[in-house]
């Protein structure tokens, strides 16, 4: 099994409130962050370590059944959602106030790595593209029913793409759907290599039309209007982003969330990879993590 390596574990687990009684994990993936946490804590405050819960969801099934080993351990201490952390106040409410909440908002080296569920440029798939297969639509239905603003909209605000060029993309797409549907990674590829696009701006395409189609930034737009009612007194929210508009809708909740007083932001400077880790886990290099904690 490919596993997904916990960016910044150390930086995240320094940064725990305590007591620790009850955590919330939104993105478990692998649980590659919990299995830290559990880790260090053994050999940190053993007694702290046996009482913890922990509250873990994920959207995507897949992903978290082959890392029933690792939940086998600990059956008696970690409970599953196959919920979004969007749903954190229904989550709160069938458990209590939590002492600390993760968000990881990167994808799953897994998601990539297997070509079938339509994540990656390198392979020939379906275009999917989604975390949770019971839900939303695929993205072959964006790509081939949605209209020529809407398509420019998503590659501006996602892509970072200049209105122009959104509209210069977008134009060929339409062209090229109008004869044959664009079905699968191959035929977006495709498409996009006989615009001349190297391999890095099409993979910049493909991320955008990813997180329109998993709605990623509604669902933590709804996180962050929620979260801070379900946390206790003295509890920790730690959310770890990888893309500019994330990570400013992040820097922006808790900032006004500070203002309003009952909040205090543990690191006023975001908390980034050092080398070190950067040159072990490439995918580490953009994360930016940030933290805060009611105090009232």
């Amino acid at each position: 099994m490919l596993r997904h390596h916990p960016v910044l574990a150390k930086e995240t687990y320094e940064n725990l409130p305590h007591p620790l009684r009850l955590s919330f994990d939104g993105t478990f993936w692998h649980g590659g962050h919990v299995e830290y946490f559990f880790t260090h804590l053994e050999q940190d405050n053993p007694d702290e370590c046996k009482n913890l819960k922990i509250v873990a969801c994920d959207v995507d099934e897949k992903v978290m059944a082959k890392w029933k080993e690792f939940v086998a351990q600990r059956k008696n201490q970690i409970s599953f959602y196959h919920s979004s952390y969007a749903n954190i106040k229904e989550i709160s409410q069938k458990e209590w106030l939590f002492d600390f909440m993760l968000l990881d908002l990167w994808v799953n080296l897994e998601h990539f790595k297997d070509g079938s569920r339509g994540f990656s440029i390198k392979s020939d798939a379906p275009l999917d593209m989604r975390f949770d297969t019971s839900k939303w639509q695929l993205a072959s239905h964006l790509i081939n029913k949605w209209s020529k603003e809407e398509l420019e909209e998503m590659l501006i605000k996602y892509g970072d793409f200049t209105p122009r060029n959104a509209e210069y993309v977008v134009k060929w797409i339409i062209e090229k759907r109008k004869k044959s549907p664009i079905e699968t990674t191959s035929d977006l590829t495709t498409t996009l290599h006989e615009l001349w696009f190297w391999d890095k701006r099409i993979a910049v395409i493909f991320q955008a039309i990813r997180i329109q189609t998993n709605h990623e930034l509604d669902q933590l737009e709804t996180f962050l209007k929620d979260f801070w009612e379900c946390l206790n007194i003295g509890g920790r929210c730690a959310i770890m982003t990888y893309h500019s508009i994330e990570d400013r809708m992040t820097k922006i909740a808790f900032k006004e969330l500070e203002e309003s007083g009952n909040f205090h932001l543990v690191n006023k400077k975001v908390i980034q990879p050092n080398y070190k880790e950067v040159e072990a886990n490439k995918a580490a290099r953009s994360a930016k993590l940030r933290i805060i904690e009611k105090v009232k």
